[in-house]
């Protein structure tokens, strides 16, 4: 008798093994296979992160930017430079996809034989997507065209048989919020030039109207121009040197002002050619010559994977700290997203380039809590009507922000009441000055006092009854509470440098200044 096992099982046995395994493998490979397309559609390359920094754009509206790159035209007999007639320096900035050389270009302006430039390319080994970006960006700025205050396209190569190359304007002080950081032990609340500590007596200042004027001579000759202080005729060169020389390492309140009128006046214009910034920030502000500042981007020279100012957040790193909570969480670039950033870049100013948020961490609950409301403090250096500004351009509610417009005839305004008149020194801050109830100084005891849900103040602009930014029949959209939620709950004391007279001569001393700001 024979011990038989049943075929019929066995091979079911088998069968269903064979299946399985298969089935598993198969079922693998394409769960791999869906990973992958999945990560490559979502995940984006280096140049379409690029592309999303590019911090100038023409205003998407119902376009995507790539669409409306493709619409703009690049008009090489306007801005075709020859290679041959650059000589490119040392670097102004690196970051992940490409870098800014300073640079000599021989010709490029038919006022001088070689002008001093900032050339933008992108790295060896740059990717096409990464070269459509830098394309798209000269597209942009040609589109933009010519303004004083906005750092201006003045030629490329785009020729083959060299890299891409996009010449802009060179502003040999660096960016705003390093300037500002390494001024603060020059800072004075004003300044007046004066020659021999005054003993002649003469004080000169520029007013809103000479800054005006000055901006506009600037920017139709391009050319130098005068310190944009009114000269008496009776000085002398040597003396009018003397006077230069005096002032030319102070900082002041007038400086802080005279900077956000003219961001102001480059954002104005901007917004006028429907385009926006979407990256807005002291280190996207370059200093150039007669203290007139431009607006820029050179974000394609700046590591956004190892600056700071950038979060992680998704497969991209922002820059929460400037970015409105429409944008935050909605991802919404708009002009008036771009007012709150220039709320962000007041407050960097008038801290002399310190970090928005100070001691908040930057995580899911500052996003929840700025949407809620809760905003940042005064800055040091702030008047209350400055602050109030801020305030105003923070608003939750997007149309109900201060249009550029606005803001540069609001901050005009604030120039005016700044300017010293009659030799009479005036400090325009919400101050307390410790020990000196009446010093003869024009100082101001109480913030703006409005009421929730009536009229904005209506009595005259002035420092001591600061009211928001004046907008005629929409004024009622300014009306806010008094008090404001803030990230701190700490009093600020700031060391300022305020020169005081004592007969002929001007003593500097510091003083501790109390910003009376109600936070609850």
């Amino acid at each position: 008798m024979s011990n038989c096992f049943p075929p019929d099982s066995e091979e079911k046995t088998n069968l269903e093994l064979i299946i399985l395994v298969g089935t598993g493998v198969i079922a693998l490979f394409f769960w791999l296979l869906l990973v992958i397309i999945l990560r490559t559609v979502k995940r984006p390359n280096e140049g379409d992160l690029k592309a999303g920094y590019l911090s100038i754009i023409m205003d998407p509206g119902e376009v995507p930017l790539d669409e409306q790159c493709e619409r703009l035209l690049y008009d090489s007999m306007k801005w075709e430079f020859p290679r041959e007639r650059l000589k490119l320096g040392k670097p102004l900035g690196r970051g992940a996809f490409g870098q800014v050389l300073e640079a000599d270009a021989f010709g490029i302006d038919s006022a001088s034989t070689c002008k001093t430039v900032a050339v933008k390319m992108l790295k060896e080994g740059a990717t096409d997507s990464e070269y459509r970006a830098l394309m798209s960006e000269l597209k942009i700025l040609s589109h933009i065209g010519h303004h004083l205050n906005v750092v201006n396209l003045l030629g490329a190569c785009t020729k083959p048989g060299g890299p891409l190359m996009v010449i802009v304007e060179y502003c040999r002080f660096g960016n705003l919020s390093t300037y500002l950081r390494s001024k603060r032990n020059d800072f004075v609340l004003y300044k007046t030039k004066s020659v021999r500590y005054r003993q002649a007596k003469h004080h000169y200042v520029e007013t809103p109207r000479d800054l005006k004027k000055r901006l506009d001579s600037i920017a139709s000759s391009q050319s130098s121009a005068s310190s944009g202080f009114a000269e008496e005729k009776s000085l002398s060169d040597v003396e009018e040197e003397e006077v230069e020389e005096i002032c030319k390492n102070q900082l002041s309140m007038e400086d802080l002002i005279s900077y956000s009128f003219q961001v102001a006046r480059g954002m104005e214009y901007m917004s006028s050619r429907k385009c926006i910034h979407r990256d807005l920030a002291a280190r996207n502000i370059l200093l150039a010559d007669n203290n007139v500042v431009k607006i820029c981007d050179f974000g394609l020279a700046r590591d956004v994977y190892k600056d700071p100012d950038y979060v992680r957040k998704g497969d991209a790193r922002l820059p929460l700290k400037w970015m409105a909570p429409e944008t935050i969480f909605d991802r919404v670039y708009t002009t008036q997203s771009d007012v709150w950033s220039f709320g962000v870049l007041l407050w960097e100013i008038f801290s002399l380039g310190g970090s928005p948020y100070p001691g908040v961490q930057i995580d899911e609950d500052f996003c929840r809590r700025l949407k809620d409301g809760t905003r940042m403090r005064a800055p040091d250096y702030a008047t209350v009507e400055i602050y109030q500004t801020m305030l105003d351009c923070w608003h939750g509610n997007p149309l109900l922000r201060p249009t550029f417009s606005e803001l540069v005839e609001h901050l005009g305004n604030v120039l005016q009441v700044n300017v010293q008149l009659d030799g009479k020194d005036y400090i325009p801050l919400t101050v307390t000055l410790n020990g000196e109830e009446d010093s003869g100084l024009s100082m101001p005891t109480s913030p703006v006092s409005c009421v929730e849900g009536e009229e904005i103040c209506d009595s005259k602009f002035h420092y001591d009854n600061a009211a928001g930014i004046r907008l005629g029949k929409n004024a009622r959209r300014n009306s806010r509470p008094v008090s404001v939620k803030t990230f701190e709950d700490v009093p600020i004391e700031v060391n300022v440098k305020v020169p005081m007279e004592v007969g002929k001569y001007v003593l500097p001393f510091p003083i501790i200044l109390h910003l009376s700001v109600e936070r609850y």
